[in-house]
């Protein structure tokens, strides 16, 4: 086993024994588990010239000796799907799932396989920062009073970055485990390259879930950075109302190139919203709802909800509305559950609705939800036509600083 950090600056010399110059770095191929050496970089005066890996004919912490006189050396250059152990991962960051959190990459762990060799560690130890400082003895006792911090090499998955060269992260798949909340709070602390690079990965309903955790000021630069098809994606996988408040923070040039890549009815609905100023209802509002007729049996209606498999939180209340849209009744879930299947939704409807306009102030619909304890409330036009709802959380919103909101347990998700 090796440690990156004992092999760098050490002596390169030829078939001859003669001084080449010493080790900078080392070039490896991700296309396998465990990444192999592939190239070798030599830093001779001011210089970083790259070599084939093949010309290794012994390779140890103490020198690296080749197999032609350095004469006979040729250089190459990297090619697709290679990194540098030094330049690209060294110091930077691993999202850990455990935590939640970002750690650093302080060192390689480094094993000879097959006859080439493999990363197989990242070490995130103390004492791996104490061997590149050159106290290795110093960093060698702390091993053996304390358990090294490494992580498992096939755990990691590299995300390229333009501007920090490799960004390490747990496996795709691992962090779309996380909930969104957690990866939003990872996503903040990374420079804006790297977060486009981790939101980019994920599923589109995960990055939107994901998008809409995150701080405000992070999303819009996001946006902004974001490949346009991705971003268009991303948006239309949002909750109407949280992709109208983004898109109105945008330039409203990249915004009007968003929304034309959007998928059509998520567009038109997101530029209903648009049309409302944001201190109203019509601004904070969702028109993600269920709206059913009152012809409609109870058994009907659970059916129909099975199809429509819509959001936890669109479902806690009911909307009953005719022909023409105008909101007619309410029922919770509870009232559909425990109807018979044959009843009408017009005979066991709640007549009598709690609603706010469309033009109320943002003061008027937190004291609606907060008066009426109201998980949802209806929002409809001077015709009582329905027009969308707002959720308590979003209530919330209106009411609590940022600081707050974060600290408040999640009441849908």
């Amino acid at each position: 086993m090796f440690f990156l950090s004992k092999l760098l600056g050490q002596q390169v010399r030829d078939a001859r024994a003669l001084p080449v110059g010493s080790l900078s770095d080392i070039v490896v191929s991700l296309e396998r588990k465990y990444p192999a050496a592939t190239k070798f970089q030599v830093k001779r005066g001011r210089k970083k010239l790259l070599y084939p890996w093949n010309l290794v004919r012994s390779f140890e912490e103490s020198q690296t000796i080749l197999r032609l006189p350095a004469d006979e050396l040729e250089t190459v250059e990297p090619v697709e799907g290679e990194v540098f152990l030094a330049g690209d991962i060294l110091d930077k960051q691993i999202v850990d799932t455990e935590g939640h959190k970002l750690i650093r990459v302080n060192d390689l762990q480094l094993a000879r396989a097959n006859g080439s060799l493999r990363v197989v560690g990242v070490d995130i130890s103390s004492g791996a920062i104490m061997r590149r400082l050159g106290l290795s003895r110093l960093a060698d006792k702390l091993s053996r009073r304390v358990q090294p911090s490494l992580i498992d090499w096939k755990s990691v998955e590299p995300v390229s970055s333009e501007t920090t060269g490799m960004q390490l992260k747990v496996t795709h798949d691992r962090l779309a485990l996380l909930h969104p909340a957690d990866i939003a709070d990872i996503a903040n602390e990374l420079p804006p390259d790297d977060r486009v690079a981790v939101v980019e990965s994920l599923e589109d309903e995960v990055a939107a879930d994901t998008v809409e955790e995150m701080h405000p000021d992070f999303q819009v630069t996001l946006l902004n950075d974001m490949d346009e098809q991705k971003a268009a994606a991303l948006l239309s996988e949002m909750d109407p109302d949280d992709a109208a408040d983004l898109l109105a923070e945008l330039p409203e040039k990249k915004a009007a190139a968003l929304l034309a890549s959007m998928r059509r009815k998520e567009a038109r609905e997101v530029k209903k919203l648009l049309e409302y100023e944001e201190d109203t209802a019509g601004g904070i509002m969702t028109t993600e709802y269920v709206a059913l007729p009152p012809g409609l049996t109870a058994g009907e209606a659970i059916d129909l909800l099975r199809r429509l498999e819509p959001d936890a939180e669109t479902i806690y209340y009911l909307y009953v509305v005719d022909d023409d849209g105008h909101l007619v009744g309410v029922l919770s879930l509870r009232d559909l559950i425990l109807a018979w299947r044959d009843n009408k939704v017009a005979d066991f409807m709640e007549r009598h609705i709690i609603s706010v306009r469309d033009d109320a102030s943002l003061d008027e619909v937190a004291r609606v939800v907060a008066k009426y304890n109201l998980l949802a409330v209806p929002v409809i036009d001077e015709n009582n036509v329905m027009k969308g709802i707002i959720t308590v959380d979003d209530a919330i919103d209106i009411t609590l600083p940022l600081t707050w909101k974060k600290r408040l347990p999640r009441i849908f998700g």
